[in-house]
């Protein structure tokens, strides 16, 4: 194959291709950088007196279905002014590394969705244990990550409606710490009171949700003060509530007004301005032809709000009347909700003092639903832990 058409192939515009040799199991490709000079490190002089070389040997992705090795032949200079020997570098390739970055992201994100390693290890010319460390001992997999300032807890199907596991995220770092079977309160326990005591007291925060036994784990392991409830599934409690309403308008108007009602769905928690005339006009009449979707609707724009107070004293009190409020309605899902706002009162409070929010979890929690459908389900425990923890965490 002619040279020029290999390099395009390569794609690396540092280095250039000076031999080629084709044999029965493996393509060797031969490299030099394209610079015949470099600059003496201590007397900043051109140095372009070649020494010595050295081969340097790199696994890169196949080449028309060859398995590739790249050598790439580093010089040695003579520098004229000081007689120092510098040995070039390559900007493109690390210091200490046998293989290329594409070719370890490639294998990495194969293997995760679920490309058997013994093919894997045939296709580009390594070996499966290879395969296996480059996917999970490099990146962690299934070894449990050190616990952070601001932890986030929540759970996942195995099978949904019958088997669930608890899942640990890095809040601040963007990383998922451990997965461990069951969700109930002695699993998750058990759990944290492995991890050593210098760990445990380095967390601040959690984040939950209004799960009963995640709750008194928190309280049981990290006291009754660090626990800060998700905003987003108060406001979708609330919202729930307003859909409620809605439903129940519906069932008094005929059909066109309901389908106009209906389309009307997106715009209720909007705040007005972000509305133009004709749509604060059509919620301004459905509002005063039906005074219970009024109140409700005031009452959740006034919960959302709420969550963009800054100082902790106020919003309190304000908490305090909107939990009156909705507890005096007349409709029975704001009365719900006054009751979960009241139980769980502390901990939503906390997140005027600590914002921090769950969706780093819940992303996570798609990307395992996504690994298990592309897995089959993972029957064996210790392999889906490993494959959540490298598919989720940075390589």
């Amino acid at each position: 194959m002619d040279f020029h058409c290999i390099e395009a192939l390569l794609d690396l515009p540092e280095v250039r291709v000076i031999a080629q040799v084709l044999g029965p199991k493996q393509l060797e490709l031969h490299l030099e950088r394209r610079e015949n000079t470099i600059v003496c490190p201590r007397c900043q002089t051109c140095c372009s007196r070649v020494k010595e070389r050295r081969p340097r040997c790199l696994r890169d992705l196949p080449i028309l279905e060859h398995p590739t090795v790249l050598w790439l032949h580093l010089r040695r200079f003579a520098c004229p002014a000081c007689h120092h020997r510098p040995w070039e570098e390559s900007e493109t390739f690390g210091k200490c590394t046998k293989w290329t970055e594409r070719l370890y992201n490639q294998v990495r994100s194969e293997f995760l969705r679920g490309c058997p390693g013994k093919e894997l290890a045939r296709r580009y010319g390594l070996s499966e244990h290879t395969v296996f460390r480059w996917t999970f001992e490099r990146s962690r997999g299934g070894r449990p990550r050190k616990l952070g300032r601001v932890i986030g807890i929540d759970e996942y199907a195995r099978r949904k409606g019958h088997r669930y596991n608890t899942l640990i995220v890095d809040v601040d770092k963007g990383k998922p710490i451990a997965t461990l079977q069951g969700r109930r309160a002695d699993d998750v326990v058990a759990w944290f009171r492995s991890r050593p005591q210098a760990e445990r007291d380095q967390v601040k925060v959690v984040v939950a949700d209004r799960s009963k036994p995640y709750a008194a784990a928190i309280q049981e392991v990290f006291g009754d003060q660090v626990q800060v409830i998700d905003h987003f599934h108060v406001v979708q409690q609330a919202v729930e509530a307003l859909d409620a309403v809605l439903r129940a308008v519906k069932n008094q108007l005929d059909q066109g007004e309901a389908k106009e009602l209906k389309k009307l769905r997106k715009r209720w928690l909007k705040s007005s301005d972000q509305l133009n005339v004709d749509e604060l006009i059509a919620r301004y009449e459905w509002c005063r032809r039906f005074p219970e979707l009024r109140a409700t609707l005031n009452w959740v724009q006034a919960l959302r709000k709420w969550f963009n107070r800054t100082y902790e004293k106020p919003a309190r009190e304000a908490l305090v009347q909107l939990i009156e409020q909705a507890s005096q309605s007349a409709q029975a899902a704001l009365q719900r909700i006054a009751g979960t706002l009241t139980r769980w009162f502390e901990p939503i409070v906390r997140y005027i003092r600590n914002r921090y929010t769950n969706g780093i979890t819940e992303g996570f929690n798609n990307k395992i639903k996504l690994i298990q459908r592309m897995a089959y389900g993972l029957r064996n425990e210790h392999n889906r832990q490993k494959r959540i923890l490298a598919w989720c965490g940075a390589p």
